[in-house]
């Protein structure tokens, strides 16, 4: 173990998330209560159309981040207690009937995308 891991051991999940990503986080814990989902509140919402989103879910039981990232235009929720529901908007709409949504589900036990679907 290095010095960062003993020190982050000993932080609450609310310290170790804004020793990551700053001040102004809104944490939705899992139904279990095993996790939490750390999110990047974004202050003033940017004009750039791809806005980044920034996030990370914090194992409380193992008292680790075990996932952490930066995806432009995105909506994050949890969808059971080990995935996240990602719902992704595109920048540009063309056609009238496009919501421009799509949404897939991410393991957080195999780090991988489950599911992609597009959202009416």
């Amino acid at each position: 173990m290095n010095k960062e891991e003993v020190n982050t051991q000993k932080m609450t999940y609310q310290q170790v998330a804004e020793k990551k990503m700053g001040k102004n986080i809104d944490y939705r814990l899992n139904a279990d209560k095993s996790c939490v989902l750390c999110e990047k509140i974004i202050a003033e919402p940017n004009l750039n159309p791809n806005q980044l989103v920034e996030f990370l879910v914090y194992n409380i039981e193992e008292e680790k981040i075990i996932y952490m990232e930066k995806i432009a235009n995105v909506k994050i929720s949890w969808h059971n207690n080990t995935q996240l529901l990602i719902t992704k908007q595109k920048g540009y709409i063309t056609n009238p009937t496009d919501t421009g949504k799509s949404s897939y589900i991410f393991d957080l036990k195999s780090k991988k995308s489950l599911t992609s679907t597009k959202t009416k």
